[in-house]
């Protein structure tokens, strides 16, 4: 297959949705050979599956907030084993009679003022060669509450196997490792004095390789049939990567209140639904949402987490279904958790993405302070806790019917559209697994993550630019004894938003990080911030090519990001004689320490999907040596 080339430089072009960028004039397509199609088949196949295992995962924890036991269970294989200590069980069946009695006391359904918010973040999946099984590693980060009686926290991690079983994917396996646990107050704490590492299903090379090479799609017909076919798959997984970067987009602008862009996120005659209140059309929608722009010490972090996307078999529209978890209030001032369920239909028009309608329920609200067992203030809506159990879950058994048939395939349109979808597994594969292992100081896993010619922002350094010396500068600032026995550093990593260069080449990925920590004695703790990540190919292995990461704030347990104390992160900086010992190769893009409760700019790397308007710092492509 023969790639255009592009010269990137600066702001390079970035296909972020279609319409985002002018396309140069491409040759007309020839009909591939035999092998090529074969191989487009396989891959499509591949990236099929892997977009399966997360959405079964996503309706997992949708399907556990809405209180459907049912449902959950027939997620699950019939022979399926589920380890979470001190229980294992075995059979479906078990597992559902296992579901009903521990998350729903009992009830065939989620009781009014019984909470069940169980979040699956930073997947890392691996295929088998042969498309029919998979393995998945995840952060589950829990929320529960009895209304009047508890309030509760846990989070662990999942090392889950996945298989096809009478044509759909089903979780063989769902093993969970308790990390920390705790009431609301005091809150979370080690689940042991020491917390032993859980073995990892991948490598770092086996973490940029989520779609191995090689897979056999069973697909049969004459070439042109198999090749119409190919183009209405491929146009279904570009369909639903484009549907989960506008969302993504949406929660990213929610953060910063950049309100004209939400609304440009929306078709002319859009539909917003928030609690009740229906605006129609884009301009009422952005008269709804009032002055962009956060003011000092505010804060506003909407974490778009869970989706659960299903794509039309035309391509042409799609619907996704998630949690959002607010985190809000203002510095020295009131502050609150909140949670609602969003559920929102995508329409492609003139061959671009928008928003059609979004219908968000809010779900609960609690002061920090008190937390989310009693004392709640009233919601709008109908499905608020804890009058009422949250809205039900209708979900499709898979991403998508069978794709139609394209009349006329177009042989760049479809390697296009699987670059596009590859693309964002892989990227978002690499990003998390690099998580994983900071967690446990595993420096040359961390390293080996890397292409040759990488490069890290080092917090509070620098940047360090090669994949030796992202190695060196690791091992010089942590050092080789591993992390300490009672303290957990979680990076969990979300709500992915991926762009891909016109010849395929060049990634970015935009995440949030949505990082607690623990301790077996003592407080816990919070960070959150952003990383714009840039990933390549290297030798057919997905790799990191840049980490560019913006703490935005940082908060102890006690007192919640309302309490902060301006400049508190500083005490994080190493002394000037540590950085001399292995100092870095260029400076930080954003600022050293987290900003809070200042406003600091944050960059993006991309334009706004739809309406292509810019940020006010728009990131380009770099080699890491900034001046």
């Amino acid at each position: 297959m023969n790639r255009r080339t592009l010269l990137l430089a600066g702001t390079a072009a970035l296909v972020a949705g279609p319409g985002a960028v002018l396309r140069a004039a491409e040759p007309a397509p020839s009909p591939p050979s035999a092998a090529e199609l074969a191989a487009l088949e396989g891959r499509a196949a591949g990236i099929r599956a892997v977009r399966e295992v997360k959405r079964l995962q996503h309706a997992w924890a949708q399907f556990a907030e809405a209180g459907q036991w049912a449902e959950m269970a027939a997620l699950v294989a019939e022979d399926a084993e589920l380890s979470v200590p001190p229980a294992v069980v075995k059979g479906r069946a078990a597992i559902h009679a296992w579901i009903v009695e521990t998350m729903g006391g009992g009830a065939k359904h989620l009781a009014p003022g019984r909470l069940n918010v169980r979040l699956f973040l930073s997947p890392v999946i691996t295929l088998a060669p042969d498309c029919r099984s998979a393995k998945g590693r995840w952060h589950e980060v829990a929320m529960t509450g009895e209304h009047g009686a508890r309030a509760d926290w846990a989070g662990g991690i999942h090392e889950n196997d996945y298989v096809v079983e009478d044509g759909a994917w089903k979780i063989k396996a769902l093993r969970y490792h308790p990390q920390f646990a705790g009431p609301y107050q005091p809150g979370w704490r080690n689940v042991a004095a020491e917390v032993p590492l859980v073995p990892y299903h991948y490598t770092p090379d086996g973490a940029g390789t989520p779609i191995p090479a090689g897979i056999a799609a069973a697909v049969q017909g004459s070439a042109s049939r198999r090749l119409a076919r190919l183009a209405g798959d491929a146009e279904v997984l570009a369909a639903a990567t484009h549907v989960q970067n506008l969302q993504a987009a949406y929660g990213f602008y929610t953060d910063r209140k950049l309100w004209d862009d939400v609304a440009d996120l929306f078709a002319p005659d859009g539909v917003l639904e928030d609690g009740g209140a229906v605006m129609r059309g884009r301009a009422a929608i952005r008269a709804s949402l009032g002055a962009s722009g956060l003011a000092e010490g505010e804060l506003n972090d909407r974490p778009q987490l869970v989706p659960v996307v299903t794509v039309a078999a035309d391509g042409r529209s799609a619907r996704v279904r998630g949690i959002e978890i607010g985190q809000t209030g203002q510095h020295r001032g009131k502050s609150f958790w909140s949670v609602a369920i969003y559920d929102n239909r995508f329409e492609k028009r003139d061959g671009v993405w928008r928003i059609a309608a979004m219908k968000r329920t809010p779900r609960m609200r609690a002061d920090y302070a008190a937390g989310w067992a009693k004392d709640l203030p009233e919601l709008p809506g109908s499905a608020a806790y804890p009058a009422a159990a949250g809205p039900r879950a209708a979900l499709a058994p898979r991403l998508a019917p069978p794709a139609k048939p394209a009349r006329a395939p177009d042989w760049n349109a479809i390697r296009r559209d699987l670059d596009f979808a590859e693309a964002f597994d892989g990227a978002e594969n690499v990003s998390n697994a690099y998580g994983y292992y900071i967690d446990e100081y595993r420096w040359d896993d961390t390293a080996d993550l890397f292409a040759a010619d990488g490069w890290k922002e080092l917090s509070y350094i620098g940047t360090y630019v090669g994949r030796e010396r992202v190695r060196g500068s690791l091992f010089s600032r942590y050092g080789n004894k591993g992390r300490s026995p009672g303290f957990l550093a979680i990076h969990q990593k979300t709500q992915p938003f991926v762009s891909i260069s016109e010849d395929g080449a060049r990634v970015n990925i935009r995440l949030r990080l949505f990082q607690f920590n623990s301790q077996r004695d003592g407080d816990g703790s919070y960070i959150s911030g952003i990383y714009e990540n840039q990933v390549t190919r290297e030798n057919g292995v997905w790799r990191i090519h840049g980490m560019d990461l913006d703490y935005v704030w940082l908060a102890s347990y006690t007192g919640g990001w309302a309490a902060i104390e301006p400049g508190s992160s500083r005490r994080f900086a190493p002394t000037p004689e540590a950085v001399a010992k292995y100092p870095p190769d260029a400076p930080l893009r954003g600022v050293q320490f987290a900003p809070f409760p200042e406003i600091a700019p944050m960059g993006f790397h991309f334009r706004n999907p739809v309406s292509g308007r810019a940020p006010a710092l728009l990131l380009g492509w770099s080699d890491g040596r900034r001046s």
